[in-house]
């Protein structure tokens, strides 16, 4: 009978991580501001817009799909984000760098070919794994196990080179693993390992960021009196990547369960198993010294941030690093542009390396370029690695031993209260004004109504009753405007209908021309001169026999 065994997994990204979610930060789904990136839902969005925009952005894509209905787009929502920002359902940081870049390109073509043909500016920001039902950012267990198989079977195969016989035969790594691990599928040793995906301890406290990632070369080449740059950097080629921040001390936790087969032989189980010490000091032994050998070649070309490389070695001289000697904790890298090096077993390391169009590549056991992360495209300073995540262990009451103060990100909580408390505000003003426009709009429809019901009532009346109703509705009209006076419309209007009105045949009706007429006279009276004879006719009006 077989048992699990369990640890909890406290995690720490190291260094800037992005593990790839196959989704991008749309330019026409985000906008930037005062340094964070507001993703926000089409459908919340077009609730947000008044009726007008909304009008606006239908006439924009009304028109021929084309990259400058792509820009016009992106304009349309970056002049709205005053709107847009309250109903953002994620935020991002965004260093001063990355917004100037954003604010300078977004709606704006990218640049001129020599042919005269436009280049569309690519503002898609790579978002990094996360929950489809929390939104936040994950570790997904899965590259976790990915990254100790890697150190595992390094660590069985212990340098030697790729068997002759695996050289030239298909499937060549498949097979390698096969007989590393002493089995197949079924009896692979990594099926006793199970990892879940590492989720956010508190979500409030944490943020992911925006970073450049940069290609680089790892050491100088001089061609005559210049130094020779990487093919991505000649082209000035770049990706924008959503990341897990530096130093987010133990901001994921997982759990790691190895299952024991209590001493149970049968075919159905791997022959090679790892413990979690053993699982623990194989990855520190494969990883710490790629992450030593990194730090040492970004420090050679000038590339290091060093005050990221101060922290990495305050963390492996304090407790940390003695939980990591003692295989209590243990260091992986994971997602994007982890290096060749640390994804790949040593002594049968072969990477292709590109030579250029019409030249056969090369396969060397270390890449010529390295992907580092910045908050500046061009920049060949204060770069950091990506990928390096800490995995410190604990089981039953066992604690963590103490974190660093210093090694804290404490500049995380100030940002996103200014984040929520901008998102407040315009929110508020944004609630305002939706109130005023909901109003208007039920008044607007209250008017229609009534119109359409006084146009209806007209209709249904004879000639006499619509001039008795016109009568009343100036009346109403010039009150409302405040333009009654004895030479408005309705002056003249009430003397028309009462010389008319003696003529109606109707004794209802000239009664009812008599009521409107006098209602118009409280209001506005007879002229001194011509009352006496309007005050007969309408009396005359009311009784044909006086």
């Amino acid at each position: 009978m077989s048992n699990m065994e369990h640890w909890r997994l406290a995690i720490t990204p190291l260094s800037p991580v992005h593990v790839g979610s196959g989704y991008d930060y749309s330019p026409t789904g985000y906008v930037i501001e005062d340094g964070a990136l507001y993703e926000f839902d089409g459908l919340a969005a077009l609730a947000a817009l008044p009726d007008a925009e909304r009008q606006r952005l239908n006439g924009i894509l009304s028109g021929r799909p084309s990259a400058t209905m792509l820009r016009a787009v992106q304009s349309f929502f970056h002049g709205n984000r005053e709107r847009l920002i309250p109903v953002a359902r994620q935020h991002v940081r965004v260093n001063p760098t990355v917004e100037a870049f954003y604010r300078e390109r977004v709606g704006q073509v990218a640049q001129h070919e020599s042919t005269g043909a436009t280049v569309q500016n690519r503002l898609e920001i790579e978002r990094t794994a996360w929950s489809s039902g929390t939104g936040m950012a994950i570790v997904p267990g899965s590259g976790l196990k990915g990254a100790i198989r890697t150190a595992l079977l390094d660590e069985v195969n212990a340098g030697r080179a790729l068997p002759t016989e695996l050289k030239k035969g298909r499937h060549a790594n498949r097979k390698l693993q096969e007989r590393l691990f002493k089995g197949s599928f079924e009896t692979d040793p990594l099926r006793l390992l199970r990892i879940s995906d590492a989720s956010l301890l508190d979500p409030a406290g944490f943020a992911t960021e925006v970073r450049f990632a940069l290609n680089r070369k790892k050491r100088v080449e001089m061609r005559e009196v210049q130094a020779v740059q990487s093919k991505a950097e000649q082209q000035n080629l770049y990706q924008l990547l959503e990341c897990l921040p530096a130093f987010a001390a133990r901001a994921f936790e997982a759990t790691l369960s190895l299952q024991d087969t209590g001493g149970v032989a049968s075919k159905a189980w791997p022959s090679l198993r790892f413990s979690f010490s053993e699982i623990a000091a194989a990855c520190n032994r494969f990883y710490r010294g790629h992450l030593e050998r990194e730090i040492g070649v970004m420090r050679s070309m000038g590339y290091l941030d060093a005050q990221w490389a101060g922290r990495i070695d305050e963390l492996l001289s304090g407790p940390v690093g003695r939980a990591l000697d003692a295989n209590q904790a243990f260091l992986v890298r994971v997602g994007r542009h982890s290096g060749a090096e640390s994804v790949t077993v040593n002594g049968v390391r072969s990477i292709r390396i590109m030579k250029g169009k019409g030249n056969p590549p090369e396969f060397l056991d270390s890449a010529k370029t390295l992907w580092l992360a910045s908050h500046d495209r061009h920049s060949q300073r204060d770069l950091l690695p990506f990928g390096w995540v800490l995995i410190e262990a604990s089981r039953g009451s066992d604690g963590l031993c103490g974190w660093p103060d210093s090694l804290r990100n404490d500049d995380i909580a100030p940002w996103r209260e200014s984040v929520l408390r901008h998102a407040h505000v315009l929110r508020t003003a944004l609630e305002a004004q939706q109130q005023r426009e909901a109003e208007q709009r039920r008044a607007a429809e209250q008017a229609e109504r009534a119109a359409r019901e006084r146009e209806a009532r007209l209709a249904a009346m004879s000639e006499e009753e619509r001039r008795i109703e016109s009568l009343l509705a100036t009346l109403a009209q010039e009150r409302e405007t405040g333009t009654l006076a004895p030479s408005s419309r309705v002056a003249s209007e009430r003397v028309d209908l009462l010389r008319d009105a003696l003529n109606w045949d109707s004794a209802a009706l000239r009664q009812q021309a008599a009521d409107a007429i006098q209602e118009t006279v409280r209001a506005l009276p007879w002229s001194k001169k011509s009352k006496a004879d309007r005050q007969s006719e309408l009396a005359r009006l009311r009784d044909p026999k006086d």
